[in-house]
């Protein structure tokens, strides 16, 4: 009777990692921009025209710090690796405040183009990423 307890509690043990697993993953896959865009959830994430009481060389500064932060956050998502684990773990500890510094440069970039400034963030695409939806 012993021996069955422990069997039975083995198997509950792993039914719970295989069922912990399987959750991981299919966490992992909404990560994914299958149905929205970075860009569309950055700006939702951001509150509109946070940057209008800013100048053109305040604009510059968040820019550039935004964009700092923001190759940072791309760095430390590839460091945690494409597989399942690795994407669940970017997924929540760094997708929020990446997709949170998009929309923040979208707004950089409305802000810059609304005050005719010289330097418009974003211009220089941070990685091939940025949406150039701002210069319409």
């Amino acid at each position: 009777m012993f021996r069955i307890v422990i069997v039975m509690t083995d198997s509950r043990k792993f039914q719970r990692i295989v069922a912990a697993a399987l959750l991981a993953a299919s966490l992992a896959g909404c990560t994914t921009s299958g149905g929205t865009s970075d860009d569309m959830v950055g700006r939702f994430l951001v509150a509109p025209d946070k940057f209008v009481f800013y100048n053109c060389e305040q604009l510059a500064a968040a820019a550039k710090s935004t964009t700092a932060r923001t190759k940072e956050l791309e760095r430390l998502m590839e460091k945690a690796g494409p597989g399942a684990d690795g994407r669940l773990v970017s997924a929540v500890a760094y997708r929020p405040e990446y997709l949170e510094r998009r929309g923040d440069m979208y707004e950089l970039r409305n802000a810059a183009i609304a005050k005719n400034c010289k330097f418009v963030p974003g211009a220089e695409n941070t990685g091939g990423r940025a949406s150039s939806g701002a210069v319409r």
